[in-house]
Order: structure tokens, then C-alpha cells, then sequence
């Protein structure tokens, strides 16, 4: 789950519909953003929510999972989505 809204909403929202689970990883944008590549490339396949995330943000974890062999689904409801899409 990749959200603008703050981490603690979107971990609510995250347990509630099963997408965080035991031994996923919760991270804000800001941190993703300054995290090298290879770290990325390491922490993507754990990542299950990405909160306070930012238009490129979005943009760069579809690239991530790309790299890594993944079908990739985005959807959003507003302009700052289309990066990602």
C-alpha cells in the first residue's frame, strides 16, 4: 500500500484489510527516498506499506518492483498518481 497519508493512518488501514502483516516492513517516503539502491532492491520485497509518499516516491517503487520481475497494478485518484502510472 503506497499512501500520502501519515504513517499511523495508513497502518490502521493497512491491518484492518490484512495488507500488513508479521514481518512486513512500514516505511514513510522520505526514508525510501534516501535509502542507496541496493537497500532498496532489498527492502521493496517487504515493504508493505509506504506511507507519506510522495508522487515520486510512487514512481520509484513501480521501478523497484519492476527490477525485481514484478507485475505491477497502480491506481489512484488523483493527479500526483500519474508518475506512477
Amino acid at each position: 500500500m503506497c499512501t500520502g497519508d501519515n504513517v499511523l493512518t495508513a497502518r490502521s488501514i493497512a491491518v484492518q484489510c490484512g495488507i500488513y502483516t508479521a514481518g512486513g516492513i512500514i516505511m514513510e517516503g522520505p526514508a525510501f527516498r534516501q535509502l542507496n539502491d541496493q537497500d532498496m532492491l532489498e527492502i521493496v520485497p517487504r515493504l508493505q506499506v509506504l506511507a507519506r509518499s510522495s508522487p515520486e516516491d510512487k514512481k520509484l517503487l513501480v521501478e523497484k518492483l519492476r527490477e525485481l520481475g514484478a507485475i505491477v497494478g497502480v491506481t489512484g485518484d488523483g493527479t500526483n498518481d500519474g508518475p506512477a502510472l
